[in-house]
């Protein structure tokens, strides 16, 4: 009974976890939680029955202070004083042994101000802003609203954690890392994008694809690619002659009419307006490289 009441305890079901310690009181067993120890003798615990070697009682170390942890962007000022005052109250309460009152303002915290506590750290921190983004250590920046979504996450995570559903904890981390190559640190409780695997982010000067936020976009982008490379015939026929203004293409994408040149239509403006993958397109049907950056590409088709 003693081990289930902790187990009831570590995942914050004190309703459970009282009553079956009315049980055990009424059975004449006494549990200290403090000392991790309980007793059926019927005598009072005292002060000198403790180990030698066991830390300083909370009362004579005084309580705790805690500190914020991240920017509380969702929270007026007015509420980061009430927490503030809520989590010193807390820290009190704690150090004279009060942990009834110490779990009621907990969970307060946590259901009126979404707000969670590391005992082990000092701080509090709202729980989408307990891990925070490593901007030095990441392959780019989010925006806000793709942080906001990657920080709801993360206290998903932290809750999942405390009610030590780790299977749960597992599947948002994979998530994290497949939708938003988001990895997690867990014991500096930072996050940073990765770049995807095989590739790199482009430089902002760099000319190109604009940069892919999620895994998902990373694999439909390949698919695209994939799908231009084994495209029917028809569709080949169609883009080259919305390109090069040619109605008849032979199966490498080169016009079959007399007379007429590709390379009248292929201006420098004209180029300039196509997207990379149309130019690597009409590279493609010259036999020419396709690799390199826009302006690489549209300079190999003027020469």
């Amino acid at each position: 009974m003693i081990r289930e009441r902790m187990e009831c305890k570590m995942a914050r079901d004190f309703q459970t976890a009282d009553s079956i310690q009315a049980q055990l009181e009424g059975a004449g067993v006494d549990v200290h939680d403090g000392m991790k120890e309980w007793r059926a003798d019927g005598q009072q615990w005292m002060r000198s029955e403790r180990k030698y070697n066991e830390r300083p009682s909370r009362e004579s170390r005084g309580p705790k202070t805690y500190y914020q942890r991240g920017p509380g962007k969702t929270l007026s000022a007015e509420q980061i004083e009430t927490i503030t005052a809520l989590v010193a109250e807390r820290s009190e309460s704690k150090a004279v042994a009060d942990y009834n009152r110490a779990d009621e303002i907990f969970d307060q915290l946590q259901s009126e101000y979404n707000v969670n506590v590391d005992d082990k750290r000092a701080e509090w921190a709202l729980l989408s802003e307990e891990y925070l983004l490593n901007e030095a250590d990441s392959s780019f920046v989010p925006d806000d609203d793709v942080q906001m979504k990657i920080g709801k996450l993360l206290g998903d995570r932290i809750l999942a954690r405390k009610c030590r559903d780790f299977d749960k904890a597992d599947d948002i981390r994979d998530e994290l890392r497949e939708d938003y190559l988001v990895e997690i640190d867990d014991r500096s409780k930072d996050w940073v994008v990765v770049a995807p695997e095989g590739s790199r982010w482009a430089d902002d000067d760099e000319e190109g694809d604009d940069n892919i936020v999620s895994k998902q976009e990373w694999d439909e982008e390949d698919d695209d690619e994939g799908s231009d490379e084994s495209g029917d015939d028809s569709d080949i026929d169609a883009f080259m002659e919305e390109v090069l203004g040619s109605s008849k293409v032979d199966k490498d994408g080169v016009s079959i009419e007399e007379g007429d040149s590709s390379s009248e239509s292929l201006d420098e403006a004209s180029l300039m307006a196509m997207t990379v993958p149309e130019l690597k397109e009409i590279l493609k049907s010259k036999g020419l490289k396709v690799g390199g950056k826009k302006a690489e590409l549209i300079e190999r088709l003027l020469d």
